[in-house]
């Protein structure tokens, strides 16, 4: 058999030079393929800086990089550096060609799967994993003997056995305080670095009177930085997969009612790591009014915190009402004492009372406190004594007038344990007529009554302080309470004042209801209101994210309504209705989906206030501002509305303004109005801008109408904005007439340009006497600030992702303090100072600075900087903790004495 094999030798050539094309195209010049790796990899670095740039973002809100971004970061990093070795190694001939192309070609490769890859990354950021333990509040009064107790509990505590502690007690006894204790204890311990951990996790979390397992379930999972599930069963999984290997102890305040940890996803049986190891810690320490619910709970210990005996009592009541006092009269300590002793040892009603008397420096006026405490009507409140709220009542009945009574029960309108804006309490009272009603000259004037009032409330021991320091205040349990009691004079009419949280059951709806809060409940419209509401004046239903609309024929019966807060929710529109509210007197719609409004607001003859902050833009129609004839402040902060010129319409009534401006002309128009007293400015884009921008112009904030009200400036994403000037008129001789007397605040955001704020003709410290928070972030040109050196009462700084800055304080721009005549003290205010990402920054300040008053210092992302901008002197002042990474404390160059003496204030911050 013969087999015929034809080969076709052209065909066999063409098939062999396709084989061996590739390899020989290595062989060409590498220059073309270099051009296309040098432009590939451009794009794949600015890709990098893109995503760079939402890290930082992200991290300013508290958020860590993922690690499917940081992977693909360090691949990106990787074929940087090979291109750049193939780059160097084509320059100095140190390769052939074809070894060139080929380590080119794959490079090419690389960078285009790492350009599929990023098209396929959805985040670069995720919520911080929490510290395992986080501080809490010390929140007095605290008790005498609370020492005694805390060593009990720790003994509990260290009991294998003991997995569930009750602590129980009256209100107002300090079994908050107890626990808060022991948390910042265990935080103290936890910041030791030679200090053995109990603990891998402390969770504190707040039942309350108004307890909802969804809304503790949700508590937990933040507290553990896990994300929050709408499934409450898949909730609890992940909740109980985090903890189940891990020592935790939970720490939950304020329990009326049983908790099923089952449900909420807590572990409660013990893990073993392995054969005879040791057992996994799972505890919690709860505290209750009622001894059942520790039965209830199966605690294995309980703690009953006791009212203080007499005489721990009399130290504390002493304590309270202050030495002053007690010797104005050889009378008053043995009435002291009386008055003392129907405080019944209550540490809350010892120092609430305490302090009332602290002022009242003759027998008659303590032997009339005496006659009112005995003669109150005791009234129960379920889990506190009957005697306790008549005799804290005696505080209320104290406060100077009817105003103050007032605005103390509408405190109570936000839920337990709300920690309240300050600024949010003002507006509520300025809503309801209590403050602003006056002869004012502007809206700050009233903020200052309303501050005064907060003043008085907290030193009669009715508010605190909240969780956010001085911005915010709380009530404590107990004196909520209290004003709950009275507003419902005294128990004998429940359903005046309503106030829910989480899921809303249905004693919402009375007939006789006059106040409703739901703030942060779950209400989605105003259907269960619709027949029970011809009372209702108040009506607060913000943070509500389940809030959709007000239904059709709610107006038409909640005539009386005056107050009207739905900020914070989901609510998309108003309904043409509302303008049938005549008696309204404040909407705040701040924060919504709102963008515009129905022409029907025209018709609200009673308004006074009008929020509308944080819209992005609003559209109001054409007139309707004009009708508004009683209107007070209008506030449009972070919300650009184009009819903001019919204010000048409105004649003699506005006291404050908030408004966005975007054209350099409208800036212009404003400066020109006299009767639109500029309270908040914001200053986007500037459309139009061909000079400086001058912020003591008269045609700018210059003019006496802006001058003398603006409270807070924001300057952002101006990208041609190079220069800000702060010019007076040498002529006039005085810089106190070129003066900005009520500008607190000042943030100054994305202005890529901007290279200087030049001060001319007048003195910062003059001009800006009241700036408290200067805040700058993203102006990338900006090398240094030293005019703020001593601004007077700047209390806050924030520099973060200012490229270029070397020295946030120039020494040679700081100016002489003789020569200004001014004392040589620097930052005489200052209590909170931020370093973020300032990547040039080599020192603060090339001479000396004081800072007297400084309280927190935070430095991230400031590779350069080596040094503090003070020493070891700052121990035996304010100073109470630095923040940074180990690695940029350990590399700061200081003197031993001073390491030593600033390091127990030093705080872990890793990178991230």
């Amino acid at each position: 058999m013969c087999v015929n094999l034809q080969i076709d030798p052209v065909r066999a050539i063409i098939e062999l030079f396709t084989a061996l094309s590739e390899p020989l195209r290595y062989l060409r010049n590498p220059k073309p393929r270099l051009a296309l790796l040098t432009d590939a990899m451009s794009q794949i670095k600015s890709k990098r800086e893109d995503y760079n740039d939402k890290i930082h973002t992200a991290e300013l809100a508290g958020q860590t990089s993922t690690h499917q971004i940081m992977d693909w970061l360090n691949k990106v990093a990787a074929v940087d550096s090979k291109v750049a070795k193939i780059q160097t190694d084509f320059l100095q001939q140190r390769s052939c060609r074809w070894c060139i192309n080929r380590r080119v070609a794959k490079s090419l490769a690389t960078i285009k799967d790492l350009i599929d890859a990023a098209s396929k990354i959805d985040h670069v950021a995720t919520k911080l994993a929490p510290k395992g333990v986080q501080e809490v509040s010390d929140v007095p009064p605290a008790s005498v003997n609370k020492t005694t107790y805390l060593s009990q509990l720790q003994v509990y505590i260290q009991d294998d056995e003991c997995r569930i502690i009750g602590i129980w007690g009256m209100g107002g006894v300090g079994k908050t305080t107890l626990l808060q204790s022991l948390n910042n204890e265990l935080l103290s311990s936890a910041e030791a670095d030679h200090s053995p951990q109990q603990f891998d996790h402390v969770i504190w979390a707040v039942a309350s009177k108004d307890y909802r397992q969804g809304k503790l379930q949700r508590d937990i999972a933040r507290r553990l930085g896990l994300p929050l599930r709408k499934d409450r069963v898949r909730q609890a999984k992940e909740i109980f997969d985090f903890l189940k290997n891990k020592n935790f102890l939970l720490l939950l305040d304020d329990l009326w009612q049983p908790v099923d940890f089952a449900a909420i996803g807590i572990p409660q049986s013990l893990r073993y790591a392995a054969a005879g190891g040791n057992a996994t810690k799972h505890k919690v320490v709860f505290t209750t009014r009622l001894e059942g619910v520790c039965g209830q709970m199966q605690a294995r210990r309980k703690i009953k915190l006791e009212c203080l005996n007499v005489e721990d009592a009399w130290r504390l009541f002493q304590e309270k009402v202050g030495e002053e006092t007690l010797r104005a009269h050889a009378r008053i300590p043995q009435l002291a004492r009386r008055v003392a002793k129907e405080c019944d040892g209550l540490p809350l009603a010892l120092v609430v009372i305490g302090t009332a008397m602290s002022t009242k420096k003759t027998p008659k006026e303590w032997q009339n406190a005496i006659t009112l405490l005995q003669k109150s009507r005791p009234y129960e409140i379920h889990g506190m004594d009957d005697k306790i709220l008549p005799k804290l009542k005696f505080s209320y009945d104290n406060l100077a007038d009817d105003t103050i009574r007032e605005c103390f029960l509408l405190c109570s309108l936000w839920p337990e344990d709300f920690s309240i804006s300050k600024t949010d309490l003002i507006e509520c009272w300025m809503g309801h007529g209590l403050v602003g009603e006056g002869k004012l000259e502007n809206i700050n004037e009233a903020y200052d009554s309303g501050h005064a009032l907060i003043g008085g409330l907290k030193a009669a021991c009715l508010l605190e302080s909240g969780d956010d320091g001085e911005r915010e205040v709380k009530m404590h349990d107990v004196v909520r309470d209290l004003a709950v009691w009275i507003a419902s004079d005294c128990g004998e009419k429940h359903n005046r004042f309503i106030v829910q949280t989480g899921e809303v059951g249905a004693e919402y709806a009375q007939s006789e209801v006059e106040r409703i809060s739901l703030v942060e409940s779950d209400l989605s419209d105003t259907s269960g209101l619709q027949n029970n509401c011809s009372k209702l004046e108040t009506l607060m239903l913000q943070w509500n994210f389940s809030f959709r609309s007000i239904c059709t024929g709610f107006c038409d019966r909640a005539l009386a309504l005056t107050y009207l807060d739905l900020s914070h929710n989901t609510v998309k529109d108003l309904p043409p209705e509302i303008g049938r509210l005549g008696n309204l007197r404040y909407l705040n719609v701040s924060d919504t989906q709102i963008r515009s409004l129905p022409w029907q607001i025209g018709c609200l003859s009673e308004l006074r206030f009008l929020l509308l902050r944080s819209l992005d833009s609003v559209v109001i129609p054409s007139g309707v501002i004009t009708k508004l004839v009683k209107l007070s402040v209008i506030d449009m902060t972070d919300t650009w509305c184009e009819s903001w010129l019919e204010l000048s319409e409105l004649r003699g009534c506005l006291k404050g303004v908030g408004l966005v401006l975007e054209v350099v002309e409208d800036l212009k128009q404003l400066a020109r109005l006299s009767n639109v007293p500029t309270w908040r400015l914001g200053i986007r884009k500037l459309v139009g801008l061909a000079e400086p921008l001058q912020l003591l112009s008269p045609l700018q904030l210059g003019s006496r109408s802006i001058r003398s009200s603006i409270q807070s400036l924001k300057i952002e994403f101006c990208e041609s904005l190079e220069l800000v000037t702060m010019e007076g008129d040498r002529g006039i001789g005085s810089s106190s007439s070129w003066c900005l007397p009520r500008l607190e605040v000042v943030e100054l955001y994305l202005l890529p340009k901007l290279k200087e704020i030049v001060w001319r003709g007048v003195i910062p410290a003059d001009s800006l006497p009241s700036l408290t928070v200067l805040k700058i972030y993203n102006c990338r040109k900006l090398t240094n600030i030293s005019w703020v050196l001593r601004l007077p009462s700047l209390e806050v700084l924030t520099m973060a992702f200012c490229d270029e800055m070397q020295e946030v304080i120039d020494e040679d721009q700081g100016g002489d303090a003789e020569e200004n005549g001014v004392t040589n003290e620097t930052f005489p205010s200052l209590k909170n100072l931020c370093l973020i990402n300032l990547r040039s920054l080599r020192m603060f300040s090339g001479g000396s600075c004081t800072f007297p008053s400084l309280e927190v210092l935070t430095v991230r992302g400031c590779p350069e900087m080596k040094k503090l901008p003070f020493g070891a002197e700052m121990a035996d002042k304010r100073l109470k903790e630095i923040w940074g990474d180990r690695a940029w404390w350990d590399a700061l160059q200081m003197e031993n004495e001073a390491r030593a003496a600033l390091q127990p204030r030093f705080k872990r911050r890793e990178p991230r």
